[in-house]
């Protein structure tokens, strides 16, 4: 069944929902895992109790513990501080403005006192108190509180949203290397299966020569093919044992650690898209439109405060060619953020029909070397005819194992990229 998407925000709140009870106590597994993360493994074999994890839990896990959380959550917090420190400022204008509005309804008695003073040392003095105070400029009506107060609501929406922003990154990156390992996992269980099949050609190859119905020079491709294969085993299994030490170290377990995943790679179920909807979601969530509407607003509020002084000035002027250039980068921005979204949708079509291509083509290349086997038992076609149909299901196989981790990157990609996203500077 199809389902609709959901933008990232959503999905990350899902896994924190479940991260406390999924990970309230350390497992024996993970546990053992730490007190041997000091250790240094003497080969590439995998140690430790193993840890067995679906995505989900892979998920929960990057999204409630580990330096990449901690980061998220120490990104927050300096964003929290800089509001807060905002808001102090704020408080410590609107002091000094009050107590300035309290010294201007006193102006009266306080004239009154001075004219009554009869020493006139102390008259001088409450006449140049008086007269500094009807000096000072209230704070509130200066351009910093202005852009102070546009700053500080900025900042506590930013803490919260670049938070779900690194967590969006954390999910990608885990998902990523998550299904690296299945397709990495996939690719030698097809690299070990050509194996098999490659010795099962030499050894009945050896039989036909025994017989005298195929050359030497028939075996001797026979063992080079089966040699090649055995080649593509090991290459396999090294890219597996480097995917696994990959998302390892994501998850933040000792590199050597034993972890099993409980998921198999398959194509994610199709997303019912709509396009529109998409592509206005993307420009009300993402960050890098808020960042630039910001600028633009603080662009507003600076040359409106130097048209009170001159509109001909060079201050003035160079205020209206950056509040021009914010109002451009805005609008480039909103294109290019549809762009990216059409790029995306059209790059999940596209991957859709190319992965039902190769899974027809895998499917025929499996029927096409059981039919040239028989055929080459029957003397009716050569050793090369089996070997070429044999490679072309090979490589159909491998094709459509990489086709799928593809794909599923792209939902998960498209997904995040029609909510806040995961680029735009902090």
């Amino acid at each position: 069944m199809k389902k609709k998407l959901l933008i990232a925000p959503i999905v990350c709140a899902i896994f924190l929902t479940g991260a406390l009870a999924a990970f309230a106590g350390e497992t024996e597994a993970e546990a053992g895992a730490a007190n041997e993360a000091g250790k240094i493994a003497p080969d590439m074999s995998f140690t430790g109790e193993a840890i067995s994890l679906s995505l989900k839990d892979a998920l929960a896990r990057i999204t409630s513990a580990g330096p990449g959380y901690e980061s998220a959550v120490l990104a927050k917090e300096a964003f929290e501080a800089q509001a807060k420190g905002q808001e102090e400022l704020w408080n410590q204008f609107r002091s000094v403005s009050n107590a300035l509005s309290g010294a201007s309804a006193n102006a009266p008695q306080m004239a009154e006192m001075i004219n009554m003073e009869p020493d006139p040392l102390k008259k001088a003095q409450m006449q140049q108190r008086m007269s500094e105070m009807s000096m000072t400029i209230n704070p509130m009506h200066t351009l910093s509180a202005k852009l102070v107060k546009l700053a500080r609501p900025y900042l506590e929406e930013q803490a919260g949203i670049g938070y779900e922003i690194d967590l969006n990154r954390l999910v990608y990156d885990t998902t990523r290397v998550y299904h690296s390992v299945l397709q990495a996992r996939e690719a030698l269980s097809i690299a070990e299966e050509n194996l098999r099949i490659q010795n099962e050609i030499l050894a009945n190859t050896r039989k036909k020569f025994d017989l005298g119905m195929v050359s030497k020079m028939d075996v001797l491709s026979a063992e080079s093919a089966a040699q090649d294969a055995a080649v593509q085993v090991a290459a396999a299994s090294s890219g597996l044992t480097s995917a696994r030490m990959s998302f390892n170290i994501q998850l933040d377990y000792p590199l050597m650690q034993e972890v099993v995943l409980k998921d198999t790679l398959h194509k994610a179920d199709a997303p019912e898209i709509d396009l529109k909807a998409s592509i206005e979601a993307a420009l009300a969530n993402r960050n890098e439109l808020r960042q630039l509407r910001f600028v633009l607003e603080k662009e507003e509020v600076e040359i409106a405060d130097l048209a009170l002084a001159s509109r001909y000035g060079s201050e003035y002027l160079t205020a209206a060619m950056e509040r021009k250039t914010a109002e451009k980068n805005l609008k480039d921005t909103k294109a290019y953020i549809e762009l990216e979204i059409r790029t995306k949708y059209m790059s999940i079509q596209n991957l859709e029909n190319e992965i039902a291509s190769i899974e027809k083509a895998a499917e025929n290349a499996k029927e096409g070397y059981r039919l040239a086997n028989l055929s080459y038992d029957a003397g009716m076609n050569t050793l090369v005819d089996v070997q070429n149909v044999q490679l072309a299901s090979y490589r159909a196989q491998l094709g459509l194992a990489a086709k799928t981790l593809e794909y599923n990157l792209a939902i998960s990609d498209f997904e995040i990229a029609t909510g806040y996203g995961m680029g735009g500077a902090r």
